[in-house]
């Protein structure tokens, strides 16, 4: 069987990477076609607990031989959110870790593991030669075939902190007036350094100048790049039996939770099950990125200490779902801090309170980490 990615994003590496090194018995051929010319991301990204377990299995990274500049991520510390707390920290189990890392990097460590064929072109998918190919070519140019996630925020500023963040061992996520901030403590000598603070508002609330100056104003950094973009996900993950979506031709939603390579390997684990077991994965990775979605907005429902326009409209933003009412009607009444239920938000319901992709829910004074 022959298995073919085209695009070598995050989604195509993570992609051709788990195909041919969990494939390795099942007499898989894994290529991978890219084109060298089409730039990778530059923001510093932050994973779950997956991505460096599968990376140390499968490419020898290590906290001592990282050759991607990756730094420990321990967990989300949420500052500004709610009306109680300053900060609420999501915490990682002590045992376990995340991590922040370069997309440039990342992508060089992959293609370079040997565990699968690297081709250089451009090609479009329906012609490929092979059993099953993954299109992970980035966002469509094309919005048709594609609905629209349901989130507050359509815009970020990007830029390279003044200070030092190398030390910071978890993701920021800083409340703001228009919105919230996120800071990605990557390595100083990471390409990924000068994109790795994000101020993350609505064009339709605030305009670009005043999202900009109000950054500044909050943080000492550097402003880089500013950046537009839609929350989506595509109706149909599976075009002709062969073609599968990832990455962004799969979905995108805003970067709270860090939750888009862990859907991305989430989905990959389904398409394994349709590939070799025949089961049809579409209505279960509907379910999870609906999921996701609702899990993100679930934080807006606290609010937060700023009382503005912005927040106002965040805390409209709900939504229906059995198996987070109970959770949200809760959190809303206790003053408790540490209430950990049983709900897998990436994946349904679960009798563990420590799920596999590392998530749980931290409830405290009407906010969740």
């Amino acid at each position: 069987m022959k298995i073919t990615v085209v695009g070598a994003g995050n989604a195509g590496c993570f992609t051709a990477l788990w195909f041919a090194w969990f494939g390795r018995k099942e007499n898989v051929e894994v290529e991978l076609i890219y084109n060298p010319e089409i730039p990778v991301e530059r923001v510093g990204q932050a994973t779950l607990l997956n991505p460096p377990a599968i990376l140390w299995g499968s490419t020898g990274f290590n906290w001592y031989n990282n050759n991607i500049h990756a730094t420990f991520k321990s967990g989300i510390l949420y500052e500004n959110w709610g009306k109680k707390n300053d900060k609420v920290f999501h915490e990682f189990a002590p045992d376990l870790m995340a991590m922040h890392y370069c997309p440039w990097e990342m992508q060089k460590s992959i293609l370079n593991s040997g565990h699968f064929k690297v081709t250089e072109g451009d090609i479009d998918p329906k012609d490929v030669d092979a059993d099953y190919v993954f299109d992970c070519r980035g966002k469509p140019k094309d919005f048709t075939g594609y609905k629209t996630l349901k989130n507050p925020i359509n815009a970020a500023i990007l830029a390279k902190p003044n200070w030092d963040v190398k030390e910071t061992f978890w993701s920021r996520h800083v409340a703001t007036p228009d919105g919230w901030t996120f800071v990605i403590p990557t390595h100083p000598d990471s390409p990924s350094h000068d994109y790795c603070v994000g101020y993350c508002y609505n064009t339709s609330i605030t305009t670009k100048q005043d999202a900009e100056k109000n950054f500044t104003e909050l943080f000492d950094v550097e402003v880089k790049k500013h950046v537009g973009f839609i929350n989506y996900v595509v109706e149909n993950p599976i075009v002709d039996d062969r073609i599968i979506m990832n990455g962004n031709r799969l979905f995108f939603l805003e970067p709270m939770e860090s939750s888009s390579v862990q859907t991305y390997i989430e989905w990959i684990k389904m398409c394994w099950g349709y590939i070799f077991q025949g089961q049809d994965p579409r209505e279960e990775i509907a379910r999870y990125i609906e999921q996701t979605q609702n899990f993100v907005l679930w934080h807006y429902q606290f609010g937060s200490k700023y009382d503005t326009p912005f927040w106002d409209y965040a805390k409209t933003l709900t939504f229906k779902d059995k198996e987070f009412d109970s959770i949200l009607n809760y959190s809303r009444k206790c003053d408790e801090y540490d209430i950990l239920p049983s709900v897998n938000v990436y994946g349904g319901m679960t009798d563990n309170i420590c799920m596999d992709n590392g998530l749980h829910i931290v409830l405290s004074d009407g906010m969740m980490g």
